[in-house]
């Protein structure tokens, strides 16, 4: 499934719900996304004729369009967030989430912690919650897209993993080494450059040759300077190597994105 990053929210229904013994969903086509997060309990959801048992950890996401109809199990009653909103490409076209109608992520502490600001932000109603609301969802929706198609999860990442991208973040524009970092965090160069690569999945040489990359193609896109000036902000004193590595990983020569800057 592919992820489209340029997707808009536009939120109708918010609500932790703690569903009761006779609480239903009665039958009816939506015609928006349905989120629903189960946090304890068990229910039954009818999606488009097909019956699912959900229970505590389990991600629904109902597509607009689906024929939906829902009860609880009785003697394990569900607490629930739902969300249910519409989604806008830039077109102004209407989207669907790229994520399994039924997922069983588990109980992530964070994922909660943000559906409940969602749920408060959106019932409390202060000036400018339709903001922040929408960005909380967004929020959200790049959690599960890490979570269920990434199969990825930051908030397990170890610490040291955390604080090396956090030291990178922060000085790649100097001459930073692996050892370097990996005297930071306290761990031996080896076997830092082990656990990182295990945790990102890339080596830290990669890491931040990347991270230095896309900030120059940022600050040349942008128009704020020339190539030579971009290679000395983002640690090259060599621009015969920052070109290379540019058009290596980015497929295009970094002079490319002068030519193609916006009016």
């Amino acid at each position: 499934m592919e992820i489209n990053d340029f997707l808009v929210p536009d939120i109708g229904y918010l609500i932790y719900r703690k569903c009761t013994p006779t609480w239903e969903i009665a039958k009816n086509e939506i015609s928006f996304c349905d989120i629903t997060y189960v946090i304890e309990g068990r229910g039954i959801y009818t999606i488009n004729g097909v019956q699912y048992e959900v229970k505590r950890g389990d991600l629904l996401c109902i597509p607009r369009g689906s024929i939906r109809m829902a009860r609880c199990i009785v003697d394990d009653l569900m607490n629930v967030y739902s969300a249910n909103f519409k989604l806008y490409d830039m077109n102004g076209q209407q989207a669907d989430l790229p994520l399994p109608l039924l997922t069983h992520i588990g109980i992530k502490s964070d994922l909660i912690g943000l559906f409940r600001e969602l749920s408060n932000a959106w019932v409390r109603k202060e000036t400018g919650y339709h903001t922040k609301t929408r960005g909380l969802l967004l929020v959200i929706m790049h959690r599960l897209y890490e979570l269920i198609l990434l199969k990825k999860d930051p908030a397990r990442s170890d610490y040291r993993v955390k604080k090396a991208i956090n030291y990178i973040s922060e000085n790649y524009a100097s001459n930073v080494t692996v050892k370097e970092i990996a005297n930071l965090v306290g761990l031996n160069t080896v076997y830092f450059g082990a656990l990182f690569k295990n945790e990102t999945g890339i080596l830290v040489n990669q890491y931040l040759t990347q991270t230095r990359i896309n900030h120059a193609e940022d600050m040349l896109q942008n128009g704020e300077c020339n190539v030579t000036e971009a290679a000395e902000r983002c640690g090259y004193s060599d621009l015969s190597h920052f070109r290379k590595q540019f058009k290596m990983i980015k497929g295009y020569s970094p002079s490319h994105c002068l030519r193609n800057q916006p009016d």
